[in-house]
């Protein structure tokens, strides 16, 4: 598909007032980008609208968002990956809330990280979703009362599963325990190990292929 880009510098959150915003522009403009604009808060509303109306109006697909981390606000730039690359450039934290402001090295460093945040976008491709049939048999390590659950619920969740052992016997170490720790009301007083019980339910499901005295092996 045709790259178009839009490339967004938010001024909120003390961006604007540590860094020369007309610089930053001209950094961006460098990669002639379709749209090149500035908010003053563009994880709001009105914020988001903007990148919207371009999509809609502009055509715009690869999204360049000069703001905040992207560790948050996942939930307000949130554009269909599979449609739009959305690149996004943390000038807040990375920057402005860890140099000086107003300081000609921090304004080089806003500027690099605009213009890698386009590049990197520039280089990525939107996912290809994979089509066809997929592989839904589940490979479960170790035959004791975890990996026998697992492979229980693997079962009931519509999904056949392959269990490997590496001892001869199912069960694990509860298996050679005559009591164990109460899981059940009043709690009171040791229990018999259930892991029986488990190994019964496996063997007897049909989604479910056990291989004892087995490894795995990259």
């Amino acid at each position: 598909m045709e790259k178009v880009f839009g490339v967004y510098i938010c001024t909120g959150c003390g961006i604007g007032e540590a860094l020369d915003v007309e610089k930053l522009k001209e950094a961006a403009d460098y990669y002639k980008p379709k749209v090149l604009k500035t908010h003053e808060f563009l994880c709001s509303q009105e914020g988001v609208q903007v990148i919207k109306d371009d999509i809609e109006n502009e055509g715009v697909n690869y999204i360049v968002i000069a703001a905040c981390s992207m560790r948050v606000n996942t939930d307000v730039f949130d554009f269909d990956p599979l449609k739009y690359v959305v690149e996004r450039v943390n000038l807040r934290e990375h920057v402005v809330w860890t140099q000086p402001p107003n300081d000609e090295k921090t304004q080089w460093m806003a500027e690099d990280y605009v213009r890698m945040g386009i590049v990197r976008a520039q280089n990525a491709e939107p996912p290809v979703p994979k089509t066809g049939d997929l592989e839904k048999t589940i490979l479960v390590v170790g035959g004791g009362v975890a990996g026998l659950s697992a492979a229980l619920e693997a079962s009931k969740a519509g999904y056949k599963a392959v269990l490997v052992e590496k001892s001869s016997e199912l069960g694990g170490r509860v298996k050679k325990m005559k009591r164990i720790l109460p899981s059940r009301p009043p709690f009171d007083k040791p229990q018999e190990p259930t892991v029986d019980e488990l190994i019964k339910a496996v063997e007897a499901d049909p989604n479910i292929k056990v291989y004892t005295n087995t490894t795995v092996v990259s």
